[in-house]
């Protein structure tokens, strides 16, 4: 190795190991700037849709408020009462575990069942001890909602700017390319785009749709805190796989303390059904353009995103994964099927 080799050899490591510092440094910028890029995916086609009337800043704030009147409509139908039954809620904790308690003393008596462990009365107890922390744990959240305001607007902010100037900051990228490169990197780009769209819709409107259908079904089956708990539901649909337990648990758990063991039976009935529903028939009509990654590859995406970012690495995981998806698709998996085709041409006869 030549002096000049070696210099190159550590000015790259180097250079790698700053890059990788700068991520670090940066990473809740990135964070950001990825949020903002995808909730731009997602209202393009509106904006589009719009700026063939309309000029495209003009377009961008008509989307913009529409979503805007939306979320306030939403929030004044529903944060009245979700904000009473989630304090009836907290309040009562102490009594519902109280009843668990005694619905598994039941059942134990009923069924001449063995004591599951001989703490369980202790670690009952202890639960209800801390139902007080459990209220300050709501109360952070909610102040954490407030102060991520900031935060949602300057996404909303990145998201603008980058419809308003997406052409010339594309370009920008894109002339850093080689020429021969540059139409397929436009492709690459544009396939992101409509991908990680075309999964938030999909989320959402699934996320929509699981909540009516619990509110519903909760309410016909004369259950408390229906709207909780199929907010509950619908929120933690935005979840890849985890999503359907997140939203079954507290349900299942508040009938079983408030009711009946029959009547939590009923509910993991309603659930199970819901998610059998959305599996074969709410997600291929409505994720029909969704990202196309195996189950192994979205729990992978899913378990990496929780270790690195919590829950929001959790729900950036699967349009993360997708996007790598189609670059990898462009580029390695590409140039292996090119030269698998290439092989037998070059293969000398026999």
């Amino acid at each position: 190795m030549t002096a000049r080799q070696a210099f190159a050899g550590s000015l790259a490591a180097l250079l790698t190991l700053l890059g990788a510092y700068l991520v670090y440094r940066l990473l809740s910028i990135i964070v950001f700037l990825l949020i903002a890029f995808i909730f731009a995916a997602a209202i393009s086609p509106m904006v589009r849709r719009l700026n063939r009337r309309l000029p495209l800043a003009a377009a961008i704030g008509v989307v913009y408020l529409g979503l805007l009147a939306v979320f306030a409509v939403l929030m004044t139908v529903i944060i009245t009462p979700v904000a009473r039954q989630t304090t009836e809620l907290v309040r009562n904790a102490p009594d519902l575990l109280d009843r668990v308690q005694v619905q598994i003393t039941n059942l134990q008596r009923q069924f001449n069942l063995p004591t599951v462990t001989p703490d369980l009365q202790q670690y009952v107890s202890q639960i209800a001890q801390q139902a007080p922390a459990l209220a300050a744990g709501v109360l952070n959240v909610t102040l954490g909602v407030v102060t991520s305001v900031g935060g949602v607007l300057v996404v909303l902010v990145m998201a603008f700017y980058w419809l308003l100037e997406r052409r010339d900051i594309e370009g920008m990228w894109i002339s850093l390319v080689p020429r021969y490169r540059r139409a397929e990197t436009r492709e690459v780009i544009e396939e992101i785009e409509a991908k990680l769209g075309a999964y938030v819709r999909g989320q959402l409107i699934l996320a929509v749709i699981v909540g009516l259908i619990s509110f519903f079904g909760l309410l016909l089956l004369g259950m408390d805190y229906v709207l909780v708990l199929a907010l509950i539901a619908g929120i933690g649909e935005l979840i890849p796989l985890a999503g359907p337990i997140i939203g079954a648990v507290p349900a299942v758990g508040i009938a079983f303390a408030t009711q009946s063991p029959q009547k939590a039976l009923l509910v993991l009935a309603l659930y199970i059904g819901i998610q059998q529903a959305e599996n074969n028939l709410l997600v291929p009509k409505v994720m029909q353009r969704s990202v196309g990654l195996s189950p192994l590859t979205v729990l992978l995406a899913v378990l990496a995103g929780v270790a690195l970012l919590g829950i929001i690495g959790a729900l950036l995981a699967v349009p993360v994964a997708s996007a790598i998806q189609v670059i990898l698709q462009h580029t390695l998996f590409r140039r292996q099927q090119y030269l698998a085709n290439e092989a037998p041409a070059t293969r000398a006869p026999g």
